[in-house]
């Protein structure tokens, strides 16, 4: 760890033990573009009628850091400045980034996403693959009984890091190169953290983790995967499996009831949370942690189906209320609920989860306003 990082962590350490005397909780929003904003606001309306079952009252502040940001202050991801404010919050909450009508893709989602999950050195990123009971998967023959895992993506390394090069641009050999780093470091953090999800989860008598990565092609980066899962599988409190990428991608879709929680690198866990969350019933309720597990920064929480221009810009390219009225907000009361467990609010964590259940389990949920649905789960956490 380098010297400015060694610091800026004694100091954070030192505000982490002020927060626990403070009376209300401190976060950071993050609408970002489009229909990030839609569901962020939807999330605070149900938080508001959520208040009573708080520990502490919750402080919002917002900060637009999105597309419109990024164009005016002519930048291609966060600087010191805005990495700083953020840093003085609790937990970030994150809607979604991204606007394609004002810039290209991939700058804000980098700039954003890579940026404060590296800065904040959020090493884990937490993806529950779980079927809520009632919801139908497409997967034939399973219910919610077989698919209830976790997976922990490795957040702050592997292919994401950004190294690499071009060579001969232009030119018929011209050839792209991108770097896989991969730490012993990095995974065995990783390994630890999710060694104590599987023990916390009690899903069977022996917890099980499966390490995934690509051992026999990828044989540079996979030596600190291989060195971690040695000296992991000889634990006494827990099974330790390996699968390769591909084979876990079949296994899933084939058997995920023998899952428990999984570790994997960063590309890897993009990727096959993605498939998770299909099988989990739709990407419309998948939920991402970016986990700084020792606290000393600010942990980020964000649901995953993206901004959704399409429900937004009408065919003209202009912004439609009507749109947006088909936005299904419970995958950011999911997230905003998996932030709630993060803070101990464990009460008002899964109240919040069971209103957004009860949204998706209501038989005429698909044809319900964005509107219907914000309504309906705040009557049913101040019902409860």
């Amino acid at each position: 760890m380098d010297e400015r990082k060694k610091k800026r962590s004694f100091v954070r350490l030192i505000k982490k033990g002020n927060e626990m005397l403070k009376k209300y909780h401190n976060i950071a929003l993050i609408p970002g573009d489009l229909n990030g904003v839609t569901v962020t606001e939807a999330t605070l309306e149900v938080v508001e009628a959520l208040k009573k079952s708080l520990e502490k009252p919750i402080k919002h502040t917002r900060y637009d850091y999105n597309a419109t940001y990024f164009n005016k202050h002519k930048i291609t991801t966060l600087g010191e400045n805005e990495l700083g404010e953020l840093e003085k919050y609790d937990q970030i909450f994150l809607g979604a980034v991204g606007d394609p009508k004002k810039i290209k893709p991939g700058i804000v989602e980098a700039g954003i996403l890579l940026k404060v999950r590296q800065y904040f050195d959020q090493y884990v990123n937490l993806r529950p693959v779980i079927l809520p009971e009632g919801v139908p998967t497409i997967l034939k023959d399973k219910t919610y009984k077989d698919i209830n895992f976790e997976i922990c993506r490795e957040n702050s390394e592997g292919l994401y890091i950004g190294a690499g090069w071009i060579e001969k641009e232009g030119t018929e050999e011209e050839a792209g190169y991108q770097v896989m780093k991969c730490t012993y470091k990095g995974v065995k953090r990783l390994a630890e953290f999710a060694v104590k999800r599987a023990i916390a989860r009690k899903k069977a008598k022996k917890p099980k983790l499966h390490m995934v990565f690509k051992t026999n092609v990828l044989t540079y980066a996979a030596h600190p995967w291989n060195r971690v899962f040695e000296e992991f599988r000889t634990r006494k409190d827990i099974d330790v499996y390996y699968m390769h990428i591909d084979n876990f991608m079949m296994q899933m879709l084939i058997k995920p009831e023998q899952f428990d929680v999984v570790i994997t690198e960063n590309m890897f866990g993009d990727i096959s949370t993605d498939a998770g969350a299909v099988i989990q019933g739709g990407i419309g309720s998948a939920v991402s942690g970016n986990i700084n597990p020792e606290g000393i920064y600010p942990s980020m929480f964000e649901p995953i189906h993206g901004s959704s221009p399409d429900k937004w810009y009408n065919s003209k390219g202009q912004y439609d209320a009507a749109l947006t009225q088909l936005v299904k907000p419970e995958a950011a009361f999911f997230s905003y609920a998996m932030m709630l467990e993060q803070m101990g609010e464990g009460k008002a964590a899964k109240l919040l989860k069971e209103a957004a259940l009860a949204n998706i389990k209501d038989p005429n949920y698909q044809n319900m306003k964005l509107k219907e649905l914000i309504a309906k789960a705040c009557v049913f956490v101040k019902k409860n």
